[in-house]
């Protein structure tokens, strides 16, 4: 009975790694992405980066209106898939090795191109990608990924304005890709 109450916990808390192919119409919806100017387009991982391929096709807008929160900044960093930041300025996270920045269009929207983040420090299933809005208020928000984020983390994220949730698929390349809307305080 004990060996089977401990079986139940473990199967209770554990994550659920599932990740569904890309819909038709999320398909689609990437084609779009893909067709933004570089400059609402930021590649921060390359080919010979160690790691599973991901994208992002990201919308920010203004939490209190829903508008687009367009032409803006924004600024992304994470670690290498081995949780290692590698900062340039020791003490300043945000010059993490793997970094980039691109403007928002018209619409709000960015496309992101990287690889899946790694765990790091003593906790497991903590993967996620920093996120700057440049003059909103404020500027700090997080992308995590649903299939990497344990259920404290998930408790975590669904209590914060400043976390988001990343429900990632397979893309027909085999890549990772996700499809998020960051709601940005006071921009």
């Amino acid at each position: 009975m004990h060996k089977f109450l401990i079986l139940l916990i473990l199967v209770s808390c554990g994550i659920d790694r599932t990740t569904n192919s890309i819909s038709s119409a999320e398909t689609s919806v990437f084609k779009d992405f893909e067709k933004l100017d570089q400059a609402h387009q930021v590649l921060i991982a390359g080919e010979d980066e160690p790691g599973k391929r991901l994208t992002l096709c990201l919308n920010f807008i203004d939490k209190s209106n829903d508008v687009p929160l367009a032409n803006r900044k924004v600024h992304f960093y994470h670690t290498d898939t081995n949780g290692e930041y590698m900062p340039q300025i020791a003490s300043d996270e945000s010059t993490a090795r793997l970094n980039g920045s691109a403007m928002t269009d018209s619409n709000g929207k960015i496309l992101l191109s990287t690889i899946l983040p790694g765990d790091y420090g003593s906790s497991a299933d903590n993967r996620h990608i920093h996120t700057t809005v440049f003059d909103a208020q404020p500027e700090a928000y997080d992308i995590h990924f649903k299939q990497y984020t344990g259920t404290m983390g998930k408790r975590f994220v669904k209590n914060s304005d400043r976390h988001f949730l990343a429900d990632l698929k397979r893309n027909t390349d085999g890549s990772l890709i996700g499809f998020l809307t960051i709601e940005v305080k006071n921009p």
